[in-house]
Order: structure tokens, then C-alpha cells, then sequence
């Protein structure tokens, strides 16, 4: 069966500025021996992922192993058709009204033509796509701002003030670099000058400026999450695609593997990932194709894929799964996300993980707007597809997986089907793309998620980058499963801590205690702890218990949080029931305190979801509420 080449270009992109950090010494100047050091490692010539068009016999044996047909009949469709126009009131509905999606569809849709006619011409060698290919070059160097509506708050990109790099504008640099590899001299020099000369005033200046002096709005050089990766990633490669000058290559090498070492300090030690799986996915699939480009750029002398804690954040996309494919929807991530298989394809072969389950590359299915460089690099050998390193089977603990550096637990039933397992969550509400969701849980059975996490947003808002950000329901911990007292929601920043106090692990059942005191700003507040006790017996059950004792008396509420539907029985528990599995939830109150169950539908940039809300009926200075999930 052939198979198609390209993945989809589903990624969204949010990040927060941060502050400008001092530079006390140009990079050049510090790093100068070292730049020196690697300029030898590299080749005379720049040099992209794969072959050129030149070498027809690559292109033969790709057209043998992948589906082309869809390639080259999207390629006659751009062809003959006519290129969307750049729509300034698309780009501008962010800065004007805090919208994202009219912009970045209009971005979209431009670009993802390129891609289709390079792949054509390639594997034709006709020489017919080559108009089209120069027309779509020129228009796209030609926008306003290469960057994102959203990263471009003050239209200095668009009104061409000052340029700064973005994670989009990047990688578009690198894509660029990557088409002018493969094509060589198929594109007139006009043509090429016009390209390079875009890179280097959108994103080369832009970025030396920043390792150089500290300015210039480039924060992600210092910054911990996928903004690191991303964009290191997407400047290295245009520089190893396209810059002539073998020292001036190298420059942009040595950045890339010093200031690479803030994505990996990103991970905590145990390998979890904050920014939640999606960022994950985006950030780490771009690590690799970074370490990737290094390591033949340098035959293997550059290797960002050295020490154990790669291992450990590799293994996290198989550790965060709960089970029969579910993980939790923690941080800005989308319900029914999972690990790129790829991802973990490329760790097994290049780390000796020993999974089976990813010793077989991948079926890349077909998809809508292409990434290039990427794409590129999987299609053609690389250190996964030739890699023999092999160190034996992988255990993996089936029954449970303990990020303790995270505070985060999932805890498994021994079967999978029909059965109920979970994942609890401690942390900090000062976490890459946080939320106010210390104590959160998440109730899976079967194969689907009943109670728990709703995740998203699945598009920003403008101000959810802003102090505004809690004002949303479902960033807030108001729309997650976990108690307010006298209706105050968890405050937001580092100190507001899950502590964990206890943990006891058996094969029978695991007991996970948190001591949410801090997250709460209330006055007279001595405790507030959550513990989980979640059973493997019969089909499992979770118990969920929360303690607290004022000085004054307060009015306890908790929440569930579920996409199914959800009744009351005579009984007074709650029973959710889903597509083909039920769960029922036993409330357990202080003596003579009885407690009211309503529910508010909820809806901000993602899936309608329902928090069904518990309520005691008084006020009281201290007790226990236990929830019975079964």
C-alpha cells in the first residue's frame, strides 16, 4: 500500500512575551572558538533534507514508495488556478477585535500551494511548474508580515517598522531555504537573490540582533517552552539550506545548540511535559527535526539527542497515555489528542528504546496544508529510518506511571476494556500554557473520557494572553473538577502549589494526597487537601476526597466536568453516561449537611462541555466530601 507524504499543518501557535534578558557579551565574541570549531564540521556547500531534483534516481525510487498521484493532480489544480489574495482586513481582525482564525486561514491558504508544485517538479523534471513555483515565491516574500496576526500586537511587521521572528515566520524561512535546495538552478538567480534577501531582512538580521545585543523582541533564545525549539529549529535550517558562508552557517549552529538546551530544561527531570501533550507534540517533533538537520549537517558530531533526560521526556509520550489511546487534555491541549507516532518512530530507532510497537516507521496518512522541510526529512533517509541501534526491550510499568518532579499520576487498571483508570494532577498554576487546575482528575473507561479535564482552548482569544486570562471559565479553576470555597476560584502563579504529601502505590490500588491550601486567596483558611484512592478491584473506582477547616464558616462547592450526559437518581448520585460507557458518582457529605447538583453548559473556543456543580446546603468551618466514582 503507497503511502501519502504529507502531515497536516494542524499546529496552533500562542506563546507570552517575555522580558528582554541582558546581554553582557555579543554571541559571536562568546562563542567565536567554538564557531570556529564547527565551521570545519560542515560541508563546503549548503545543504537541505534529501536529494535535489538532480538525482532522478532518489526520485524514481520515491515515486515507487509513496502515493504521487494525489501529489502531481494537486499540483495541475494550483497550477491552473488562481493564487487567494492577501487580505489586510484578515490579518488585521486580531489587533482589532482579538480573532485569530480569518488571519492565519489567509496565511494559510497561500502558502500551502508552494509545497505541492515543488513536490510535482521534482518528480517530473518537466520544467512546467516552474512559473507557478516563482510567481508563488515572489508573492509570498511579499507579505506584509511573515509572522502571526496574534505575534504581531503592534503591527510593526505588518507596517514593516521593525521585523521580528515568530514561530510561523521561522519556519517559513526554513521551508523557503529547503525549496531553493531542492530546485537549484531549475530558479532564475532573480528569483533566488529575492528569496535570500527576504530571509535575511525577516529573519537572519532580526535574530542576530537579539543573540548579538539582547534586542529586538526575539525572546524565544531564552525561553523555556516549544517557542524554543520551534524557532531555533526553523532558523538553523534556512541557514543550513542556504547560507553560503561555511562561518556564517556555523554561527547559527553553535546558537542552536547552546540556547537548545532551554527547551530541554522546559521538561521537568522526569520527563513531563507542562505545556500539555499538543505542545508536546509540536515542540518536540521540532527538537528532532532540529537535532536531525544538526546531526548531518555535522555527521553525527552535533548530537542533541545526548544524556538520560531525553530518554525520559521521550518516554512521556507513551508513559501520559491513560489507556486504550486517551491521555488527559492537561494545559492548552485538545480533547482526543494524542502522541505522534513519529515521534516516538524516531526516539525508538535513535534512542534503543526497545518498543515494538514503534519499530515500524509510521504510516504518514493524507492530510490538508503540507508542511515542507519536515516532510522532507521522513520521506528520505535519515538517522531513524537507517539506525540498528537496538538496547533491548523497554519495561514499562502497565499499571501506573508517577511523574513525581511533575506531581502528576496515571494509574491504570490491569485490563483495558470496560474498565475504568485515571489521571490526577498536582503542579504549580505557574506552568507553560497553565491553567488554574490543581487537583484536576480525569475518569476513563473503556475508551472514553466520562469525567475530567476538558482541555482547549482550540483557538485563542486575544486576551487569553493577557491579565485576562483567568477571566475565562474554562482556563480558570472554575471549569475544571475541583473545589471553591464561598465561590472563590484558585489564584493564579507559583505559589499557588499542589504540595504532595503522600503517595502510596500497590499493585491493588494507589493513593495520591495533595495539599491545595495555597492555591486558595481566603482569609482564615487553615487547609484545603485533595486525596485520590484509586482501585483496581472489578472494574476500578476512584474515591475523590476533600478536606478543609476554616476559621470561619464557608460554603463548599465541587465539580465534575464532562462531555456526556448526565442525570440525578433517586438515589441522589450522578450517573454520566457516554456514547458506550456509564460511570456513577456517589457524594458523600458531613453529617446533617446535604448538598444541591446543578449543571451550567460551558463553551469558549472549543466543545460545549457540561461542570455539573456539588453544593453543600451551609456554610460550615470544616469537613469532608468524598466522591465515589465507580
Amino acid at each position: 500500500m503507497k503511502r501519502v507524504v504529507f502531515v497536516s499543518f494542524f499546529f496552533i501557535f500562542a506563546g507570552i512575551a517575555m522580558a528582554h534578558i541582558p546581554v553582557k557579551e555579543p554571541f559571536s565574541k562568546k562563542m567565536e572558538s567554538r564557531i570556529r570549531e564547527v565551521a570545519k564540521m560542515l560541508p563546503e556547500k549548503p545543504k537541505g533534507f534529501g536529494p535535489t531534483y538532480h538525482d532522478r534516481d532518489a526520485w524514481k525510487h520515491f515515486a515507487k514508495r509513496y502515493d504521487v498521484e494525489l501529489i502531481l493532480s494537486k499540483a495541475e489544480e494550483i497550477r491552473g488556478s488562481e493564487m487567494p489574495a492577501w487580505d489586510d482586513e484578515a490579518y488585521l481582525e486580531f489587533s482589532r477585535n482579538g480573532v485569530r482564525p480569518p488571519g492565519e486561514k489567509m496565511i494559510n491558504r497561500r502558502k500551502s500551494r508552494l509545497f505541492y508544485l515543488v513536490w510535482a517538479e521534482c518528480l517530473e523534471n518537466s520544467g512546467k511548474y516552474i512559473p507557478a513555483i516563482e510567481y508563488t515565491l515572489r508573492e509570498l516574500i511579499s507579505h506584509p508580515s511573515w509572522v502571526l496576526p496574534a505575534h504581531d500586537r503592534k503591527l510593526d511587521n505588518f507596517y514593516g517598522r521593525r521585523y521580528h521572528v515568530d514561530l510561523v515566520a521561522s519556519l517559513f524561512a526554513q521551508d523557503l531555504g529547503q525549496v531553493l535546495y531542492m530546485l537549484d538552478d531549475k530558479l532564475s538567480s532573480a528569483v533566488k537573490r529575492a528569496v535570500v534577501d527576504s530571509i535575511y531582512s525577516r529573519v537572519f538580521i532580526p535574530t542576530r540582533e537579539t543573540l548579538e545585543t539582547g534586542r529586538g523582541n526575539n525572546t524565544w533564545i531564552h525561553r523555556t517552552d516549544n517557542w524554543n525549539s520551534v524557532c531555533l529549529n526553523g532558523v538553523t535550517g534556512a541557514a543550513l539550506f542556504l547560507i553560503k558562508n561555511v562561518y556564517e552557517r556555523a554561527y547559527y549552529v553553535v546558537a542552536a545548540e547552546y540556547y537548545s538546551r532551554n527547551s530541554i530544561l522546559g521538561f521537568t527531570d522526569d520527563g513531563y511535559c507542562t505545556e500539555g501533550l499538543g505542545y508536546f507534540n509540536y515542540g518536540f517533533s521540532n527538537y528532532i527535526v532540529l537535532r536531525e538537520e544538526l546531526y548531518q549537517s555535522t555527521g553525527g558530531k552535533i548530537d542533541l539527542f545526548k544524556g538520560d533526560k531525553i530518554k525520559r521526556i521521550a518516554m512521556y509520550g507513551v508513559n501520559f497515555e491513560i489507556q486504550n489511546g486517551v491521555y488527559p487534555a492537561f494545559a492548552d491541549c485538545k480533547i482526543g489528542t494524542s502522541v505522534m507516532p513519529y515521534i516516538l518512530w524516531y526516539c525508538n530507532r535513535n534512542l534503543g528504546l526497545g518498543l515494538d510497537k514503534y519499530e515500524k516507521e509510521p504510516v504518514v496518512e493524507k492530510q490538508i496544508e503540507p508542511i515542507f522541510a519536515p516532510v522532507v526529512m521522513r520521506s528520505f533517509p535519515n538517522t531513524a529510518s537507517i539506525s540498528v541501534k537496538k538496547n533491548g526491550r523497554k519495561k514499562v510499568d502497565l499499571l501506573r506511571q508517577y511523574f513525581d518532579r511533575a506531581g502528576v499520576l496515571i494509574s491504570r487498571h490491569a485490563e483495558s476494556d470496560g474498565t475504568i483508570s485515571v489521571a490526577l494532577k498536582g503542579g504549580n498554576n505557574a506552568e507553560n500554557h497553565n491553567h488554574n487546575d490543581l487537583g484536576t482528575f480525569v475518569v476513563v473507561k473503556g475508551q472514553e473520557m466520562l469525567i475530567g479535564d476538558a482541555g482547549g482552548p482550540y483557538n485563542y482569544a486575544g486576551d487569553m494572553w493577557t491579565d485576562k486570562r483567568y477571566t475565562f471559565k474554562t482556563l480558570s479553576s472554575y471549569g475544571h473538577p475541583v473545589p471553591c470555597l464561598d465561590g472563590v476560584c484558585q489564584r493564579a502563579g507559583q505559589e499557588a502549589l499542589a504540595r504532595v504529601t503522600k503517595t502510596v502505590f500497590t499493585d491493588r490500588q494507589d493513593e495520591f494526597f495533595l495539599d491545595l491550601t495555597s492555591a486558595y486567596p481566603i482569609d482564615g483558611l487553615k487547609s484545603l487537601t485533595r486525596s485520590f484512592t484509586y482501585n483496581r478491584s472489578g472494574k476500578g473506582y476512584l474515591i475523590v476526597e476533600d478536606n478543609f477547616d476554616c476559621k470561619t464558616p464557608r460554603l463548599y462547592e465541587s465539580a465534575l466536568i464532562t462531555f456526556g450526559r448526565w442525570t440525578l437518581t433517586e438515589d441522589n448520585c450522578i450517573e454520566i453516561e457516554g456514547e458506550n460507557e456509564r460511570v456513577t458518582v456517589k457524594v458523600e457529605t458531613p453529617k446533617n449537611c446535604h448538598f444541591s447538583v446543578t449543571s451550567e453548559k460551558l463553551q469558549e473556543n472549543g466543545p460545549e462541555m457540561t461542570r455539573i456543580a456539588i453544593k453543600l446546603n451551609k456554610k460550615i468551618e470544616k469537613g469532608t466530601i468524598k466522591l465515589v466514582i465507580k
